[in-house]
């Protein structure tokens, strides 16, 4: 899944410097949280742990890490979401 953050005249439909709230999920393995943290704070330094948000399937088989971080640019974004997609671990990223 892709997301688009541009208008059709490609112009970026976020307003930078903001904060941004990122959501990435995958199998629930004990390692997901840290992978969707370190890839995001190596983009983004000022990640905090302590935004980070974790909420389990049904069954818990998998689970959805959030995080939010002062993004500052739109190939930053890219960056980020670019690793997170190649990443074994991750499933799918909102």
């Amino acid at each position: 899944m892709t997301v688009d953050l541009h208008t059709p005249d490609n112009e970026s439909l976020i307003d930078f410097p903001c904060d941004f709230e990122l959501k990435a999920m995958g199998r629930n393995n004990g390692t997901l949280v840290e992978t969707v943290y370190e890839i995001t704070q190596k983009y983004a330094p000022d990640a905090s742990r302590d935004n980070i948000r974790i909420k389990d399937s049904k069954g818990s088989r998998f689970i959805s890490v959030n995080i939010t971080f002062h993004a500052t640019s739109l190939e930053q974004l890219h960056s980020i979401y670019g690793e997170l997609k190649q990443h074994p671990e991750i499933l799918m990223t909102l």
